[in-house]
């Protein structure tokens, strides 16, 4: 910072008189310019010192009161109409849809240019592979397109020298008919008539050559056109040859393809009838048989339940009017055969098994019967017939199942989910069981769909 204007030391004046010789003009002028820079740099210096004294003596700035918080809005008259409308979101507008369907579009616009090309390059590459590409044929196609605009052009060749001919032999025919008329009049020639003739003499030559040059120019476009037309009809011919070629491959291709796909099904059907339907077979079986243990166990458990309370008799009935109150119980079970009727949990369908009836123990048949009443016991409660003839398998049996939802995934409110869980659920462990009928049905229609598929992958990989 510059020292105050009172600190500051006058700077000396230079002496207007200069001892000695008086200077020169050119001094005088130099020395007058130092003054006035001396001059100004003092004034400059005042001026930042009285800045710098205003700037010490200035208070410092007061903090700016923060503006007091807005008083809450006064209610609205009751007369003035209130803005409770429902506004709409965008996103349930058909606009927001429509744009996210064009973005959608737009991406996947996107992937196929990206894809497409290297498409195009996989089916060049397996056409070379295979020995279908047909590139050749498409050059071969070019080149005769090229040798037809060829010989078009020969053929307009010659035409220009037909034309070049029949001038040549006109000029001449015409010098000739002068020359003729000349020396009809030989006798009446004057010099200029002399230097004519002079002159068609010496032209004669000219035009013999011209008419020879004309002559030779048509014969050779017309050779020129010849061969032309022969090289046409040789690459006319490879090109047939070609074709025949090409469509032979594909021919053989597709026959190929097609024995492939039917030894895929054929593989498949003998895979299912040697693999599949053998385990699906043994697989019902052990349920089955599963089933029945565990209906045997629940009538062995509630036979021994019951045994005690049927067994029991009032002391005051003599033990005849018990035994002839008891209901006739059969000492073996009628041999008949039972059907197990066991519920699809997929398909709902119902798989029937014939099963043999089992030889129920003595030890039940004796907890039914019942020991003899003791006279301690209170009277039992009386058997119907009907459950007097049945056997405890028949008492426990489950009729039916309750059969499963044929459409499981209804129970999902979104698509998403719906989709996930089809997804998931074809690719699955759940085991479901089918008709014959049905199975043969899926397999020929797979076999269908695959000739199908192979007949139309042969006609867009065919050109026209």
């Amino acid at each position: 910072m510059p020292p105050p204007a009172s600190e500051s030391k006058p700077i000396p004046q230079p002496p207007t008189k200069l001892s000695g010789s008086s200077p020169s003009p050119e001094d005088q002028e130099r020395l007058q310019k130092r003054l006035d820079a001396l001059l100004e740099d003092q004034k400059a210096i005042k001026r930042a010192a009285e800045n710098a004294e205003a700037a010490l003596k200035e208070p410092p700035p007061a903090e700016i009161p923060e503006p007091p918080p807005p008083e809450p809005a006064a209610s609205p008259p009751k007369d003035e109409a209130v803005d409770t409308i429902a506004r709409v979101p965008d996103e349930q507008l058909p606009s927001h849809r429509e744009r996210q369907r064009w973005s959608l579009s737009k991406r996947f616009s996107d992937a196929m240019d990206d894809l497409l090309p290297k498409l195009a390059v996989v089916t060049q590459k397996v056409n070379t592979y295979t020995g279908t590409d047909y590139s050749g044929v498409e050059a071969l196609r070019r080149e005769i397109k090229e040798q037809e605009k060829l010989v078009k052009a020969r053929r307009l060749a010659i035409d220009s020298a037909k034309q070049a001919l029949d001038t040549a032999l006109a000029h001449q025919a015409t010098s000739q008919k002068e020359v003729v008329a000349l020396l009809e009049r030989k006798h009446s020639w004057s010099n200029g008539d002399l230097e004519r003739y002079m002159a068609l003499i010496r032209s004669e030559h000219i035009n013999d050559q011209a008419v020879r040059e004309a002559k030779d120019a048509v014969a050779n476009a017309e050779n020129a056109l010849e061969d032309a037309r022969a090289q046409l009809e040789k690459r006319e011919r490879a090109q047939y040859h070609e074709e025949q070629i090409w469509s032979d491959t594909i021919r053989r291709n597709s026959t190929w393809v097609t024995f492939g796909l039917m030894g895929v099904n054929i593989f498949l059907l003998l895979l299912s009838l040697a693999i599949l339907e053998p385990w699906r077979r043994r697989r019902m079986v052990r349920e089955i048989k599963t089933v029945l243990e565990t209906q045997q166990k629940v009538a062995m458990d509630a036979a021994s339940v019951t045994a005690p309370v049927t067994a029991l008799a009032p002391a005051s009935v003599p033990i005849d009017t018990v035994i002839e109150q008891a209901p006739p119980t059969p000492a073996t079970p009628p041999a008949i055969v039972e059907e197990v009727m066991e519920e699809s949990p997929t398909a709902g369908t119902l798989v029937t098994d014939p099963v043999e009836p089992e030889i129920i123990p003595e030890p039940i048949i004796e907890a039914l019967v019942g020991p003899t009443p003791d006279s301690a016991t209170s009277e039992p409660e009386p058997l119907t017939q009907e459950e007097a003839t049945m056997t405890p398998e028949e008492r426990i049996a489950v009729k039916k199942e309750a059969a499963p939802s044929r459409e499981p995934y209804r129970q999902f409110e979104t698509w998403q989910e719906k989709a996930t869980f089809i997804a998931q659920d074809i690719v699955s462990e759940r085991v479901i069981s089918m008709r014959r009928i049905d199975y043969t049905t899926a397999i020929l229609q797979g076999a269908a769909a695959g000739a199908v598929i192979a007949a139309t992958i042969i006609s867009i990989l065919r050109p026209n």
